[in-house]
């Protein structure tokens, strides 16, 4: 019968021919065969399901491999063995490599063939040692994809005990490995599903083994924490946020924000990143987790990175307003940030330049989601320019697109700006609200004459505000120097921090040379907020961090 079936498939009759004898032999399964015929025929159909030229002789090799081993299933049990498994999933089949999906495929279906065995058990074992191999070798979403498929219909082949941890943190490395360059949205669309796909059998298994859950998530921030500039993560790892359970949102944002073990380089590394995954488009409550980390990070008082972080992704966020999928998201976390940020202008005036063509293309799209969204935005906008009212001209053309939407109260603005502040995330800083209110209408701070230092003081100021130079003057390092640079380092930080009007340059120097917030040997305190000279107070300091670079 093999020999019929194999010259048949093989042959140039017409298909509904083929298909007619293809019938014939499906129903001569029924029929006693011998070892032998039964062997022949199985090597035949898993011929033709792995190396068949056209869907035909796949399709066929399926439907006949099916029939013979249902009728005949001692024999089947015998063929499908542990030993033609291990080969397959080690050496591949002929031409077919191990890591084709085929090979895999062809596995789940043997398994649904002989669930009924005693064999199966055998199987089972060696899947789950096979299983734990092939993540840790870093499979392309698309094997790791058909992998989950088989593990979600056989859950007895998922490693048991420590090994499903391990297994847990291997897979959640896979996906940090996942890629996709196309640009096709049918390429896309089939990414997401199996990415989709990985990160449902880890949910299945974190409900089903609980122990696993937080080794997971304790690999997944040790991949977006990483400092290696040779990887960066996938985003692919946002799809495993909305399996997490949102109860444990406080317990382990204090552990992440408090543990002394976590550099602040890793966590903005981290909050970078998960800003990031506000562009993957299934993921839910990435931006619940995102806001509760920027406030956890206020709430200890580790503005360097909320500053440094902002400034980085603000506008990223701002596009992300773009896309309808991700824009509920991408807006809870861009008012966070610009509320938040209350110290300076900088962060608004980043994405200043980008809100009248937003809002003109969201205005003639005509939606009703488009308007809802305008609303909400808009109120945001006229938060930051009342916060930073002395930039009329720059908000002209903001205020002309954004006239026909409801303007919020002053009152409501307030208390929108109280609520927000960094500040009002943390008890400790609670005395610095009364401060908020003290600069100038532009945000900045002016230099007092001290007799004959006007021209020197407008120089100053104009240097100061030279971007690059600012940063590169506050970056120096000048430890255990009292030079001239120095003295501007010290005057640059307190502009950029204070929150009076103006500045007496003498006082300051004085009070900079004997305060005991005077430069440690590294640096400022990390967790000075801006505004502050440290635990002792003293004054408009700066936050600096670890290696002595004062922010801003």
């Amino acid at each position: 019968m093999d020999k019929i079936l194999e010259g048949l498939v093989s042959s140039s009759h017409p298909l509904p021919l083929k298909r007619v004898i293809v019938r014939k032999v499906v129903e001569s399964a029924e029929h006693w065969l011998d070892e032998a015929q039964c062997e022949a025929m199985f090597d035949l159909t898993t011929r033709l399901i792995l190396e068949g030229q056209d869907p035909f002789q796949r399709q066929v090799g399926h439907q006949v491999l099916e029939a013979y081993a249902r009728y005949h299933r001692p024999e089947f049990e015998s063929f499908f063995n542990k030993t033609f498994v291990l080969g397959l999933l080690h050496q591949g089949y002929h031409s077919l490599d191990r890591k084709d999906v085929a090979i895999l495929d062809y596995i789940h279906n043997g398994l649904k063939l002989i669930m009924s065995c005693p064999s199966v058990l055998d199987l089972f074992s060696l899947l789950q040692v096979e299983v734990l191999r092939m993540v840790c070798e870093r499979p392309e979403p698309q094997l790791c994809a058909r992998l989950s498929d088989l593990l979600t219909d056989f859950v007895q082949c998922i490693p048991k005990g420590k090994l499903s941890i391990t297994f847990c943190q291997q897979l959640v490395r896979t996906i940090g490995h996942f890629q996709c360059v196309s640009t096709q949205e049918r390429e896309l669309r089939e990414y997401v599903s199996q990415v989709t796909k990985v990160s449902n059998l880890l949910q299945n298994i974190w409900k089903a083994e609980p122990a696993t859950l937080l080794p997971s998530l304790q690999e997944v921030f040790a991949s977006i924490s990483s400092t290696d500039a040779s990887f960066e993560p996938s985003v692919a790892l946002a799809s495993l946020v909305q399996h997490i359970p949102l109860q444990m949102i406080t317990v382990l944002i204090r552990s992440l924000t408090t543990d002394p073990n976590v550099k602040d380089a890793s966590m903005t590394q981290a909050l970078c990143r998960m800003i990031d995954w506000l562009s993957w488009p299934l993921a839910q409550h990435v931006d619940t987790w995102v806001i509760a980390l920027l406030k956890g990070l206020a709430a200890v008082q580790k503005f360097t990175i909320l500053i440094d972080v902002t400034l980085l992704k603000i506008e990223l966020v701002f596009n992300r307003l773009w896309f309808p999928l991700v824009r509920p998201g991408a807006l809870a976390v861009l008012s966070h940030m610009l509320l938040s940020f209350q110290h300076s202008p900088e962060a608004f005036h980043l994405i200043v330049p980008h809100v009248v063509n937003l809002v003109h293309s969201f205005k003639n799209d005509g939606l009703p989601s488009s308007t809802a969204f305008l609303v909400q935005l808009t109120e945001l906008i006229h938060c930051m320019m009342y916060h930073y009212s002395g930039f009329p001209d720059l908000y002209e053309p903001i205020l002309e697109a954004i006239k026909d939407f409801p303007k919020p109260s002053e009152e409501k603005i307030k208390l929108i700006l109280n609520q927000s502040a960094w500040t009002s995330q943390s008890n400790s800083l609670a005395s610095c609200l009364s401060r908020l209110s003290g600069k100038s209408e532009t945000g900045k701070t002016g230099l007092i004459n001290l007799g004959n230092t006007c021209y020197m003081n407008s120089v100053i100021q104009a240097l100061f505000m030279a971007t690059d130079f600012r940063r590169q003057v506050l970056s120096l390092n000048l430890n255990g120097c009292n030079s001239l640079m120095k003295k501007l380092q010290h005057l640059f930080a307190f502009l950029a921090h204070t929150q009076e009007q103006e500045l007496n340059a003498r006082a300051r120097a004085l009070q900079a040379a004997s305060a005991s917030c005077s430069f440690r040997p590294n640096g400022f305190d990390d967790n000075d907020p801006p505004g502050s000279c440290g635990p002792t107070g003293g004054g408009g300091g700066g936050g600096f961090n670890t290696v002595g670079r004062l922010v801003f």
